[in-house]
């Protein structure tokens, strides 16, 4: 079987981020620095080279990544729904430490990655969350065996598509947990464990160059 890549990119840094807010599906832009980190990565991606197709979030902090990359390999982003960060329901913009300190039973009920059927009021599972990563990676492969195809989404698409795609635990994102404008390159050749040829590589964001 032709193996098939896929180079997963985090979007760069949002206010959220430096907040810890818990925006899944808030709309929310890049900071100076996001900004700074999408160029970096997009020459990341320019290096890695060999991309056939590149696919994103359609949130704007993935698609701002999306379109740097975009310009630097000469592929224009398909933008896919699916790709769409958890939605954190009622609790969008909630810290941890505010659902901790309001609704500690709940809190109990988030850090607990055995549960499986948990979902903030009004979002969605981690069932159905994790299902859907996993129905649209799978789409994606299927339409480019043996090919490497770029894919820029959020830290909790990645490490559900990582853990399901290398037998870990998919509600642990800490485990799991990638750097903004980070790159994990896998390889899919039929065996039941991908492969990890790197992960949260954020080396080209180094150097002195570091001011927007």
């Amino acid at each position: 079987m032709a193996s098939t890549e896929l180079v997963l990119v985090r979007h760069g840094e949002t206010q959220s981020n430096l907040e810890q807010l818990l925006h899944g599906r808030t709309d929310v832009p890049l900071t100076p620095l996001g900004e700074w980190q999408a160029r970096r990565v997009a020459h990341r991606v320019q290096q890695i080279g060999g991309a056939s197709g590149l696919y994103s979030s359609p949130l704007l902090r993935a698609h701002a990544t999306a379109l740097r990359i975009s310009e630097l390999i000469g592929i224009d982003p398909v933008l896919l729904a699916d790709l769409t960060e958890y939605h954190f329901g009622d609790f969008e913009g909630y810290s941890l430490a505010r659902v901790q300190e309001a609704h500690p039973e709940l809190f109990l009920r988030a850090i607990d990655t055995s549960d499986i059927d948990f979902r903030f009021p009004n979002g969605e599972s981690r069932r159905e969350f994790n299902l859907r990563v996993k129905a649209a990676f799978d789409h994606l492969v299927e339409q480019n065996v043996g090919q490497r195809i770029v894919v820029v989404a959020h830290g909790g698409v990645i490490a559900s598509a990582v853990a399901q795609f290398t037998g870990g635990n998919p509600n642990d994102w800490a485990k799991y947990l990638v750097q903004n404008c980070s790159v994990t390159h896998l390889e899919l050749n039929g065996d039941p464990v991908a492969r990890l040829i790197c992960w949260n590589d954020a080396l080209h964001l180094q150097g002195e160059d570091v001011v927007p």
